[in-house]
Parts: C-alpha cells; structure tokens; sequence
C-alpha cells in the first residue's frame, strides 16, 4: 500500500527542513520534529490564487525581488489584529535558520522542486 499524499507531503517537509515526520499514533500537536521550527503540515488541492498564483502576491514578490537578488516574502495580516505572518519558501527559511546558528545546510535532493 502506498502512502497517501499528505504523508508524502509531510516527508517532504521533514526532509527539507532537516527534521523528522512524527507518525500519526505518535503525534500530539506537530506533524514534524525539528530542533527550531515547530512545524504542522497542510497539504491542498490547490493553494489561494490571490496568494500564490502568477499574478497573486508570490507572482509579484518573486518577480520585484528578481533584481536585487532579495528574498521573496509575503506577509499577511487580518484586520483588527496586530498579528503579521511571513510566508517565505521552506527551503530559504531552513537557510536563514543555518546561516543564524552557524551551520551548513545542504539543501535536499531526494524530491524534485515542485513547479510554481
């Protein structure tokens, strides 16, 4: 039997950060163990266009950052909080965590980059 694919998903996850999918009769809270990152997995059909689509706020990220060799980044936030949250790629996120500690990170090749 193969696996579903959330849990591949959730693999994927694990292997890209570095850390380890915590088995579902394991599992309290997080879907992967990791020394840093406190990591839950959600795994769609199909992700909001108005965020990541070509034209939504990753379109628009990825392209204005292309110049100047920035990081793409999205932040989002809800009226009437104070709450703001940055949606940057997995791979780049584990890199910045690397380079703040002082460790190498060599990033995954047992899955291909999905294509945006």
């Amino acid at each position: 039997m193969s696996d579903k694919p959330w849990k591949k998903f959730e693999r994927r996850v694990a292997d890209v950060s570095g850390g380890k999918r915590i088995p579902i009769n394991g599992r309290q809270q997080l879907d992967v163990d990791h020394p840093y990152l406190g990591i839950e997995c959600k795994y769609r059909q199909q992700l909001p266009e108005w965020l990541f689509g070509d034209k939504g706020a990753w379109g628009q990220a990825s392209v204005g950052s292309k110049k100047d060799d920035l990081i793409p980044t999205i932040v989002v936030g809800a009226k009437n909080s104070t709450d703001m949250f940055a949606i940057v790629k997995l791979e780049t996120l584990v890199e910045l965590l690397a380079m703040a500690l002082d460790e190498e990170y060599i990033p995954s090749n047992s899955y291909p980059a999905p294509i945006l």
